[in-house]
C-alpha cells in the first residue's frame, strides 16, 4: 500500500511523504459500488431535470476500475455501475413528473485514433465514422445516431448494444483493456403540459476515459504500442487542458483543439456543464508514479469553475426573447393606432385556402355520393350473382337428365309412359327456372326501389339522439368536424371498395381457371372413357383372333408353311394386344389423374366460396356503414342548421359588442394620448428647467431671468398637476379594465381575442403609468417647493414674481375660456345633429 486515507475527511495522503490532496469525495476500495453512487453521484441527478448539463468522467491508469465504476460494459449480471443506477433514476424521477412531457434520446461515440465512430449505427464500423463541428459557441457531432428510448431497459439494450463495437485488447496488465474513450450521452427534452413556453434541454455526458499506460508495464507491442501512444497523446492534451482551466488566468489560450478528445470535452471542462471527475488509482506500491500523477491530474481539475446555464429548448428561448422585445416596443407604440390592417397577400391567401376547402368539401360529397351507387352495384351484382349461381344449378341438373333420357331414346326409340313422365319432369322444371329468373328480376327492382326509399327517408328524434355525438358551440367547430367525419367515411368506402374491386378480380381468375379445369376434365374424362371401352373391345377381339390362330397352328393337317404364317399372325396380334393394352393403362392413369384435378377444383370452389362471403361481409359492412353516415349526416345537417341561427344572433351581438368596444377603445385612446402628451410635456418642461437653472448658475437674476424662471416653474408645476390626474385617470382605468377581464376570465364562454386585447390594453396602462411615475418622481415638487424661492433676494423680485405669475394666470383663464367656448359649440353641433338623425328616422 503507498496511500493512506484520513478517515472522516475527504482527503488521501502519500505515505512516507508530506503530499496530501483534497477532493469533494474519497472512496476507499471496500466501499461499494451503491453506496459510491448514493454518495457522489445521485445528487447531480436533479439538476438534469432543471435544465443543467452535467458530465461525469472517469480517468485513472489503465486496470484501475474506470470502465467497472462507470457501468459501460454492464450486462446485467456483475454489480451495476453509475452509468445503468443514473439511467434507473432518470426514468423514476420521470414517472414521478406526470405534469411534464418528456422525450429521451440517447447516442454512444467512441474515440480510437483520434477516428471518432458512431457506436449505435447499423452501418459496418469503417463507415460509421462521424465528424465534429462548432456551430456557434457549441460543438457538435454530424451525422451521429440518437435513438429515442422510452425506459431503462431501452437504453441499457443501447448501451449494451455500443459496448459490444468498443475496442479491447489484452495487456499485461489487464486483460480487457479498453483501447479508446467512450462517452454515453442521454439527452432530455420536458416540457410543461399547461405552459408550452416551459421548456428545457439537458444532457448527460457519461465517460468512460482510456486508462494512461506505460509501454514497461503494459508490454505493448505492434498496433497496441500505437495505441497506447495515440491514448496518452489525448490524455496528454487533455491534462494541459486541465491545467490552464485550473490557473485561472483571464483570457489565457486553451488548447482545445490539440486533440479531438478535449473538443468533445469542451462544454464538460470550463464551460455550460456540472461536471464531477471520478479518478480512478491503484493503492498499489508498484504503481506510485502512475497514482501521483492521477493525483494530480484530478487535483487541478478541481480547481476548474464551470459556468452552467439552464438550457431553454430555443423555441421557448426565442418566445421569451419575443416577449421581451414587445414589452420594449410597447412605450412606442403608445402615439400610433392600436389596430392592425390585415395584409392584403393575408387575405388573399385566406380567399384562397377557403375556396380550396369549398372545392374539397364538394369533391368530397361527390366521391360520397358515388360511393353510395357503387355500393348499391354492388349489391346488385351480389343478387345477380346468387341467382345466377341457382339457375345453373338447376340448369346443370336439368341438362343431367336429359341426357340420361337421350341415352335412353338412344337405347329404345319407343317412348313409353315412364319416358313421358321424365320428359314432362324436365318441362316442369325448365319452367321453374323461367319463374326464377323473373323473380330474380323482380327481387332486384324491389330493391332499388327500397333503395331510394331508404335514402330519401327522415329519421326520429331517437334516431338522431343514437348518432349524437355531442354539440358543438360553434358553427366553424361544427362544420370542421362534419368535413372530417365525412372524409374518414369516404376514405373507409373506399378502402373498401377497392377491397370487393379486388376480390372481384381475385374471383373472375378463380372461377374461368375451375371452369376451364371442368371443361377440359370433362372432355378428357369422355374421351378417355370412350377410347378405353373401343380398345378394350378391339383387345377382346385381338384375343379371340388370336385363340383361332393358335388352334389353327396345332392342328395336326396343317402344313408347316401354313403354321409358320399363322404362327407370325399370332405374334402380330399380341404385338397389337400388347401395345392397345399399354394404352388403356394410358388412359386408365388419365382417369385416375382426373381424381387430382378434381381435388384441385373442389379446393378452388372453396377459396371462392370464401371469398364471396367475404365480399359479402364488405358489402354489408359498406351498405351499414353507409346508411349510419346518411343518418348521421342529417342529424348534423339539423345541428349545424341550428347552430347557424345562434350563429346569426351571436354575430348580431359581437357587432353591438364590437360597436360598444370601439366605443371604448376610442375613450380608452384619447386618455393614453392625453397621458402620452401630459408626459411630453412634462419631459420638456423639466429639461427646459434643468437647462435654465444650468443657465442661472454661470451669472446674476435678473428682471427677464426671473419672469423666464417663474414661467418655467408654473409649466412644470402645471404638468405635474396634470400628470398626477392622468395618473389617477391611468389607474382608475386599468383597475376598469383589470375587473372586466376577471368576469371574462369567469364567463362560461370567455373571448379569446377580446381577452387579449383587455390584456393589451392593461399592459398599455402600466407602461404609461410606470413612466409617468418616473417624471412625477423627477419633478421632486416637494423638495422644490421647499426651495423654490431662495432665488428671490428682493422686494423688487418678488414683485416681478408676482406681476409675472398674474400675468400668466390670466393667460391660461383666458385660453380655458376659449377652449370652453369651442367645446359648447362643438356640443351644440353634436346635439342638433343627433336630433336631426333621430327626427328623419
Amino acid at each position: 500500500m503507498c496511500l493512506d486515507i484520513i478517515p472522516g475527511e475527504p482527503q488521501i495522503r502519500i505515505l512516507n511523504s508530506d503530499k496530501s490532496f483534497t477532493y469533494n469525495y474519497v472512496f476507499s476500495p471496500d466501499v461499494g459500488q451503491e453506496e459510491f453512487y448514493n454518495v457522489a453521484i445521485k445528487r447531480l441527478i436533479d439538476n438534469i431535470f432543471q435544465g443543467y448539463n452535467v458530465t461525469i468522467l472517469a480517468y485513472g491508469q489503465t486496470g484501475s476500475g474506470k470502465t467497472y465504476s462507470m457501468g459501460t460494459n454492464y450486462t446485467g449480471i456483475e454489480e451495476k455501475g453509475i452509468i445503468p443506477r443514473v439511467t434507473e433514476d432518470i426514468f423514476e424521477t420521470i414517472k414521478s413528473k406526470e405534469d411534464w412531457n418528456f422525450k429521451v434520446v440517447v447516442s454512444f461515440m467512441e474515440l480510437y485514433q483520434e477516428q471518432l465512430y458512431d457506436l449505435l449505427s447499423d452501418k459496418q464500423r469503417n463507415q460509421s465514422i462521424v465528424d465534429i463541428r462548432e456551430d456557434g459557441k457549441s460543438i457538435k457531432v454530424t451525422g451521429l445516431t440518437e435513438k429515442e428510448v422510452t425506459n431503462a431497459q431501452e437504453t441499457l439494450e443501447c448501451l449494451n448494444q455500443g459496448s459490444i463495437g468498443r475496442i479491447t485488447g489484452a495487456t499485461a496488465m489487464n486483460a480487457h483493456s479498453s483501447r479508446s474513450h467512450a462517452i454515453f450521452t442521454i439527452c432530455i427534452r420536458q416540457q410543461k403540459k399547461d405552459d408550452p413556453n416551459t421548456a428545457t434541454v439537458a444532457k448527460f455526458h457519461l465517460v468512460d476515459l482510456a486508462g494512461s499506460e506505460r509501454s514497461k508495464k503494459t508490454q505493448a507491442t505492434g498496433e497496441r504500442f500505437k495505441e497506447g501512444i495515440n491514448i496518452n497523446k489525448g490524455l496528454l492534451a487533455l491534462g494541459n487542458v486541465i491545467s490552464q482551466l485550473g490557473d485561472g488566468a483571464s483570457g489565457s489560450y486553451i488548447g482545445y483543439r490539440d486533440s479531438k478528445l478535449t473538443r468533445l470535452l469542451q462544454e464538460s471542462l470550463g464551460g455550460n456543464s456540472m461536471t464531477l471527475m471520478v479518478a480512478c488509482i491503484s493503492p498499489a506500491d508498484y504503481n506510485l508514479d502512475e497514482t501521483l500523477s492521477t493525483l494530480r491530474y484530478a487535483d487541478r481539475a478541481r480547481k476548474i469553475k464551470n459556468k452552467p446555464v439552464v438550457n431553454q429548448d430555443q423555441k421557448t428561448a426565442e418566445i421569451n426573447r419575443l416577449n421581451k422585445l414587445i414589452q420594449e416596443l410597447r412605450l412606442a407604440l403608445m402615439n400610433q393606432e392600436l389596430g392592425i390592417t390585415c395584409p392584403k397577400e393575408h387575405e388573399e391567401l385566406e380567399e384562397k385556402c377557403s375556396t380550396l376547402q369549398q372545392k374539397l368539401r364538394d369533391m368530397t360529397e361527390k366521391l360520397n355520393s358515388n360511393l353510395a351507387e357503387i355500393v348499391i352495384m354492388h349489391e346488385r351484382a351480389e343478387m345477380a350473382e346468387q341467382a345466377r349461381e341457382k339457375i345453373r344449378s338447376a340448369m346443370a341438373s336439368v341438362l343431367d337428365e336429359f341426357e340420361q333420357v337421350l341415352q335412353n331414346f338412344n337405347i329404345s326409340h319407343e317412348i313409353d309412359d315412364e319416358k313421358r313422365k321424365k320428359l314432362k319432369i324436365i318441362y316442369t322444371k325448365m319452367l321453374e327456372i323461367q319463374n326464377d329468373e323473373k323473380k330474380a328480376s323482380e327481387e332486384l327492382l324491389n330493391y332499388e326501389i327500397s333503395i331510394d326509399s331508404k335514402n330519401s327517408v327522415t329519421f326520429t328524434k331517437e334516431d338522431a339522439e343514437c348518432v349524437h355525438t355531442g354539440e358543438l358551440n360553434n358553427i366553424e367547430d361544427s362544420l370542421d368536424y362534419f368535413d372530417k367525419k365525412e372524409e374518414e367515411h369516404t376514405l373507409r368506402q373506399a378502402e373498401r371498395n377497392n377491397e370487393v374491386q379486388n376480390i372481384n378480380k381475385e374471383l373472375a381468375l378463380k372461377e374461368s381457371l375451375v371452369s376451364e379445369l371442368i371443361k377440359n376434365i370433362t372432355q378428357q374424362t369422355a374421351d378417355s372413357h370412350r377410347d378405353v371401352a373401343e380398345m378394350e373391345k378391339e383387345i377382346e377381339r385381338l384375343h379371340v383372333e388370336r385363340e383361332e390362330h393358335l388352334q389353327a397352328v396345332h392342328a395336326r393337317n396343317i402344313t408347316s408353311k401354313l403354321a409358320e404364317t399363322r404362327r407370325k399372325k399370332v405374334q402380330e396380334l399380341e404385338k397389337k394386344i400388347a401395345e392397345l393394352t399399354r394404352k388403356c393403362q394410358e388412359q386408365n392413369r388419365v382417369i385416375k389423374a382426373k381424381e387430382k384435378q378434381d381435388q384441385r377444383i373442389k379446393t378452388l370452389s372453396n377459396e371462392i366460396r370464401s371469398l364471396k362471403e367475404i365480399r359479402v361481409k364488405l358489402i354489408r359492412q359498406m351498405r351499414n356503414d353507409a346508411n349510419n353516415f346518411t343518418k348521421w349526416k342529417q342529424s348534423r345537417e339539423k345541428e349545424i342548421n341550428k347552430l347557424k341561427t345562434q350563429d346569426r344572433k351571436r354575430a348580431f351581438e359581437m357587432v353591438r359588442l364590437k360597436m360598444q368596444h370601439n366605443k371604448q377603445e376610442i375613450v380608452f385612446k384619447r386618455k393614453m394620448e392625453e397621458a402620452f402628451a401630459v408626459n411630453k410635456r412634462l419631459k420638456g418642461a423639466l429639461e427646459i428647467q434643468k437647462k435654465a437653472t444650468e443657465r442661472q448658475e454661470k451669472k446674476a437674476n435678473g428682471k427677464d431671468e426671473i419672469k423666464t424662471w417663474v414661467a418655467q416653474e408654473l409649466e412644470v408645476l402645471m404638468a405635474t398637476i396634470d400628470a398626477d390626474l392622468s395618473l389617477e385617470k391611468l389607474m382608475q382605468d386599468r383597475a376598469t379594465l383589470s375587473y372586466q377581464l376577471e368576469q371574462l376570465k369567469q364567463s362560461s364562454n370567455p373571448n379569446e381575442e377580446e381577452c387579449a386585447t383587455l390584456v393589451k390594453f392593461i399592459e398599455l396602462r402600466n407602461t404609461q403609468i410606470a413612466d409617468l411615475q418616473k417624471e412625477i418622481v423627477e419633478s421632486d415638487q416637494e423638495t422644490r417647493a421647499k426651495t423654490r424661492w431662495n432665488m428671490i433676494h428682493s422686494v423688487a423680485d418678488a414683485k416681478v414674481v408676482c406681476q409675472t405669475a398674474f400675468h400668466l394666470i390670466a393667460q391660461e383663464r383666458k385660453q380655458q375660456c376659449y377652449k370652453f367656448n369651442e367645446l359648447k359649440v362643438s356640443i351644440h353641433i353634436y346635439t342638433s345633429y343627433i336630433l336631426h338623425i333621430w327626427t328623419s328616422c
